[in-house]
């Protein structure tokens, strides 16, 4: 594949996100009778419609540079993975990728009017839908404003510190989980394999020249590098030799009625992606974090100062009596509302 024909192929890949832009759809509250919408507002009233016309419909203006740009920009404020892409390609790429966000307000505008002209938009399914959708834009950036309010910051130092701390535990940042580079011979007696251990200690050439010497090399198991997330091997045997603190060492391990001599070689330590490389994402993270924290903290104290009370009689008339299980049941009410609570805290964050 060829240059060209690369940022093309990445061009395409954008396109598919495009089918039907917001454009210039005005979200307007309450109802909208006939005298108020006449023809479909394109632009809506809060657009520019300044520079060079581009599209035009039913003799009209409909879509101007100002109104693509504005497009443009807001579409790739929301996909900057796109906008970096966009800097490697041509012109003619460029050009190709505006000339697919025009289609995709083309689209909306066609769809906006046809909603109008046949009067969709003034049924009773259509308003009930739309007061819906306005509440609930509404409410979320009341939410979005309400967590702004207070300013959350994280420092490197705290960041670098978390890294240190649970790099093991973070998602897409191990490169290799390291372990002990380890063989091993099983045998069904244990007294046949703590012989074999010892002679394998102090014979020259250790643990293979031993198990040439007894004719054991067809079974020799290599287990490569062994962690405690390794799979294929048997689990408790697996732990054992993750354990290993010395090596190189020989060691003998019962496991399930068997016994195993394992030769550990090398140990290797966990990989991980430097701190360096992720700190923007991983501050961005812990900063959402910290902001659910003071949401919390917030809606707490404000419940208190509104006199918020909850009225728990309905609810409990609603459990028969010989289900309710006392403090059991308080749990589990309280495990509930904890987990509705995380979850609409990450939604405003």
């Amino acid at each position: 594949m060829n240059i060209k024909t690369h940022k093309i192929v990445l061009v395409s890949g954008v396109i598919v996100t495009l089918s039907f832009l917001p454009g210039c759809i005005d979200m307007f509250k309450g109802g909208a009778n006939q005298d108020q919408v006449e023809n479909v507002s394109i632009p809506s009233p809060t657009s520019s419609m300044t520079g060079e016309i581009l599209v035009t419909m039913k003799g009209k203006p409909a879509i101007s540079t100002a109104m693509l740009e504005l497009e443009r920009e807001k579409f790739l404020k929301a996909n900057p993975q796109i906008k970096q892409a966009l800097a490697f390609m041509d012109q003619q790429a460029v050009v190709g990728f505006d000339r697919n966000i025009l289609e995709g307000l083309i689209h909306q505008i066609i769809v906006d009017q046809h909603i109008v002209d046949n009067k969709i938009h003034e049924t009773a399914a259509y308003q009930a839908e739309l007061e819906d959708l306005y509440k609930a834009m509404e409410r979320m950036l009341n939410s979005k404003y309400f967590s702004e309010q207070k300013s959350v910051s994280v420092s490197d130092a705290e960041a670098r510190a978390f890294y240190e701390a649970h790099k093991n535990q973070l998602q897409g940042v191990t490169i290799s989980q390291g372990g002990i580079a380890a063989t091993g011979i099983e045998f069904n007696d244990g007294a046949a394999a703590r012989a074999f251990a010892a002679k394998a200690k102090t014979v020259p050439g250790g643990f293979k020249k031993a198990a040439q010497d007894d004719g054991l090399n067809a079974k020799i198991k290599d287990f490569k590098l062994v962690n405690n997330q390794s799979v294929g091997i048997d689990e408790q045997l697996r732990d054992k030799i993750a354990a290993i603190k010395t090596v190189p060492s020989i060691e003998t391990f019962e496991v399930g009625g068997k016994f195993w001599v394992v030769n550990a070689t090398a140990k290797e330590e966990p990989k991980y992606i430097p701190y360096e490389q992720i700190k923007d994402n991983l501050k961005q993270q812990l900063e959402q974090n910290k902001r659910m924290e003071v949401f919390q903290q917030e809606i707490g104290t404000l419940r208190s100062n509104y006199g918020v009370e909850v009225n728990e009689d309905y609810f409990n008339r609603q459990v028969p009596q010989q289900q309710k299980q006392g403090p059991a049941s308080e749990v589990a009410v309280n495990n509930n509302t904890q987990q509705v609570q995380q979850v609409e805290s990450k939604r405003v964050a």
